[in-house]
């Protein structure tokens, strides 16, 4: 019995150690916040001990399974922050002297950063979700589809029209800035 036990352990540990990496960036860059991401990861993690009913080892079926989890997992994080930042304004508003703590020694992002961050921005939840799976996971469409539950054709035709989003956001700004030049 205790032989079974151990193995089961280093089957889980060697799927946390396969898959811990990815998802902490997936997860990191949907929350914009390392820490948040590391509380969604571990619960996908402690669900994947609980609910996953396939022989605990890598493979494709169990990296969709995680993805598809974070993805929940992080959206429900988004929900939750949102309702209490909702809750938050509602008491600011009632508490007028209310002036919120600096948080000193924090710089800024970087302009590159911010400028990424400032166009991922103008689009939709969805598609900001689809851009990072694609672009910075580089998850095919398939592998989408399987995480967000999306059909194929779907995840195409989202990820096509946040591009051509991000295409125009980007051009403008350069425009700006060149202009800002002159």
């Amino acid at each position: 019995m205790f032989g079974r036990k151990r193995s089961n352990q280093e089957a889980f540990a060697a799927v946390v150690d396969a898959y811990q990496g990815m998802l902490l960036r997936y997860a990191t860059r949907m929350l914009n916040s390392h820490a948040a991401a590391e509380d969604v990861v571990q619960n996908v993690f402690l669900k994947c001990a609980r609910y996953w009913k396939e022989p605990m080892e890598v493979s494709d079926n169990l990296q969709a399974w995680l993805y598809r989890v974070t993805h929940n997992e992080a959206l429900d994080y988004l929900r939750r922050e949102q309702r209490r930042s909702r809750h938050h304004r509602q008491h600011a508003e009632e508490v007028p002297d209310y002036v919120p703590p600096n948080n000193p020694g924090t710089d800024g992002p970087s302009d590159a950063a911010a400028t990424a961050a400032a166009a991922l921005s103008i689009l939709s939840e969805r598609e900001r979700h689809l851009v990072t799976l694609k672009v910075y996971e580089e998850k095919s469409y398939r592998e989408i589809a399987d995480i967000t539950g999306l059909s194929i054709g779907n995840v195409g035709f989202i990820l096509h029209g946040a591009m051509k989003k991000l295409a125009c956001h980007l051009k403008a700004t350069q425009e700006g800035g060149a202009n800002d030049n002159r």
